[in-house]
């Protein structure tokens, strides 16, 4: 999530410069918290800052995030700034930022590990003083879009900052300069002023005119050298510098003035093809440099989730190589099982076929018991028959002999 302000415009019609400063807070635990919190302090324009979040909403049912001055106690009894920041109000931003229903919802993917991500952008526009020092170009980095900043107006919460002056030299006021010799650089060539003869230099004699002109030279010089190449090169006024030179290389009198001027002519030859390559070059590495920077977050972004996620899956390439050594060790005891069983059952069934023919030689023994049995069984019927009637008859020779 990204929170982005332009503090502090300037009123006062003077030179003024932007400074941006890119903040990031990480807030863990996001969902346990209920009251409000604030960040650590970031420095942006001289002055400390701060961001104030309302995790359950300021009263509605939102993330509710305001850019809190830091630096308010510091400041005396009824100070402001040109934008909404007072003593009485020391924060603005959005009551109602994104609804806490999509900021929690897994689907939208705003809370990670429970953490949330806020990225504040906050431009302050200073007022200068211009000091004397080499031109600095100060160029603040573009804004970007991002997913969850509402678009309705921000509003105000109770709280926010200053504007500060400083002293510093500042690309707007050098452009201006440049302008300015330009123009009155234009003018003189428009009017013949660069290319102006002996003849017209005012003077008692022809040296004093020589020198007059001379003199002249130096100074069209001396404005062009307060000039950047690059602002040159935009004014087109090689030329004008390349006639001036030629002039002055004609009428000097010193001969390392001769040659420095020689060398200068040449070098603004070269200086005619090679600035505006350069500005070329450096104006398409800076579309270059800045369209890869969101694409350069935005890896980073999914490398971060990558690493998570490479981390997961390492973390599952081992529980299931762990499952699969206890699947293995389990896979070896039962084939050690299997071993001992075999060994048994070749014993058993060894055991078994000698038990086998144990009984099969005792049942034939049984058999022929059985059968001795029988017989003796059927001998002792036949005897008992025989007996039977042998007792019958004995009766039968008592009856008869009448005994």
């Amino acid at each position: 999530m990204i929170l982005r302000a332009s503090m502090a415009r300037n009123q006062t019609g003077g030179e003024a410069m932007l400074d941006t400063k890119d903040f990031t807070w990480r807030i863990p635990n996001f969902s346990k918290l209920k009251d409000e919190i604030y960040s650590d302090a970031f420095f942006a324009g001289g002055s400390r800052w701060r961001v104030l979040c309302f995790p359950k909403g300021n009263e509605v049912d939102f993330l509710s995030l305001y850019l809190d001055f830091a630096d308010g106690e510091t400041m005396p009894a009824g100070w402001s700034s040109t934008h909404v920041f007072k003593e009485q109000e020391e924060d603005w931003g959005f009551t109602s930022f994104i609804g806490l229903d999509e900021l929690h919802s897994l689907s939208k993917g705003f809370l990670v590990d429970d953490a949330l991500v806020i990225k504040a952008r906050v431009t302050t526009e200073q007022e200068l003083s211009i000091s004397a020092g080499d031109p600095e170009v100060i160029e603040p980095e573009s804004e970007t879009e991002s997913r969850g900043v509402p678009s309705t107006p921000p509003l105000s919460s109770n709280k926010v900052a200053r504007t500060n002056t400083i002293t510093s030299p500042c690309s707007s006021s050098v452009k201006l300069t440049s302008r300015n010799l330009i123009a009155e650089l234009s003018t003189m060539a428009s009017c013949g002023e660069l290319t102006t003869s002996v003849d017209g230099i005012p003077g008692s004699n022809a040296d004093d005119r020589w020198s007059g002109l001379v003199q002249q030279q130096r100074q069209i010089l001396n404005k062009f050298f307060g000039m950047s190449l690059e602002a040159i090169s935009e004014a087109n006024s090689f030329d004008h510098i390349q006639q001036a030179v030629l002039k002055f290389a004609e009428h000097a009198t010193d001969p390392f003035e001769k040659t420095v001027l020689k060398d200068l002519v040449s070098r603004l030859v070269e200086f005619r093809d090679s600035i505006p390559r350069s500005l070329t070059i450096v104006e398409t590495s800076s579309d270059v440099e800045k369209s890869t920077v969101q694409a350069t977050k935005d890896l980073e972004g999914r490398l971060v989730q990558r690493q998570k996620q490479l981390k997961f899956l390492e973390s599952e390439v081992s529980r299931i190589e762990e499952e699969e050594m206890k699947v293995e060790a389990e896979i070896q005891r039962l084939r050690a099982l299997r071993v001992k069983l075999v060994n048994e059952k070749n014993l058993t069934v060894g055991e078994m076929e000698v038990a086998n023919r144990e009984a099969s030689k005792e049942l034939g023994e049984l058999k022929g018991k059985q059968l001795e049995r029988k017989q003796a069984r059927e001998n002792k019927l036949r005897a008992k028959e025989r007996l039977a009637r042998s007792n019958a008859s004995w009766k039968l020779f008592k009856e008869n002999l009448g005994l």
